[in-house]
């Protein structure tokens, strides 16, 4: 039930942590997978133990001309990972501006329904397809000031991710009859990064003692359930909102 097998992924912002790590999971479970994003390097070493036919695209999501790129590949894509977006402005609300509003809107809402737009009549015209738009537990809820640091804040981020679940919700209904699926998966608190800072830290452990489960998630965490809404045997989950969070949203 879970073997994707001959089916082909494109997983964008696959690059660095959550991007990376399910396409390491989706080629775990049979998956070929093409990878999307704007760093060279970040591609090359998450492909670096990979091998063909799984391929990565250097592109920008804000780019017209990718979408014709995409439109013209020779892989038939089977499972769209609209993984790319984040929060590029975090400041206190009130100082991000219109446009850093409009930025975070097009990489984490429009990106996505453009390449929903592109790839859903593919799929189905063979009468099968999985999208997975990846939002956030705050898709749902709101940021409580507390939990971010004093130059930032996620208003942008919040209202973003918000609007993917609508577009979700909106494009379920439009796509139930064709044998695609649309679905999507709220991560909770992913601490990963590089080179933390003293600051991050200290929010980082102040996240992991407010979740349940007593810890915050790591890539590997989200495997399982983009495997599942992936899989062929989930084709009667369709419009959900699967949400992992450690407990994070439930009190």
């Amino acid at each position: 039930m879970f073997d994707l097998t001959g089916m082909t992924a494109l997983v964008t912002g696959a690059g660095y942590g959550l991007g990376r790590g399910l396409v390491h999971g989706l080629v775990a479970h049979g998956a070929t997978v093409i990878g999307l994003a704007r760093s060279s390097d970040a591609l090359a070493e998450t492909f670096s133990t990979l091998e063909a036919p799984h391929r990565y695209i250097v592109g920008d999501l804000t780019d017209d001309g990718l979408y014709d790129l995409l439109d013209g590949i020779p892989e038939h894509i089977d499972v769209l990972v609209n993984n790319a977006g984040g929060d590029p402005h975090s400041k206190p609300w009130g100082q991000q501006t219109t446009e850093e509003w409009r930025y975070t809107y097009e990489i984490n809402v429009i990106a996505a329904e453009r390449l929903c737009r592109l790839l859903t009549p593919k799929m189905a015209a063979k009468g099968f397809g999985r999208v997975i738009n990846v939002s956030s537990v705050y898709g749902s809820i709101g940021q409580d000031p507390r939990n971010t640091g004093p130059r930032a804040g996620a208003g942008a981020y919040t209202a973003a991710k918000h609007g993917l679940i609508g577009l979700t919700n909106y494009l379920a209904c439009q796509l139930g009859h064709t044998g695609v699926t649309i679905n999507t998966l709220s991560p909770g608190m992913i601490t990963w990064a590089e080179s933390p800072s003293e600051e991050t830290l200290a929010i980082w452990a102040s996240l992991a003692d407010q979740t349940p489960v007593k810890r915050t998630s790591m890539p590997d965490d989200y495997i399982t359930a983009t495997v599942f809404l992936a899989a062929r045997g989930s084709g009667f989950v369709h419009g959900a909102n699967l949400v992992v969070d450690g407990g994070w949203s439930i009190w």
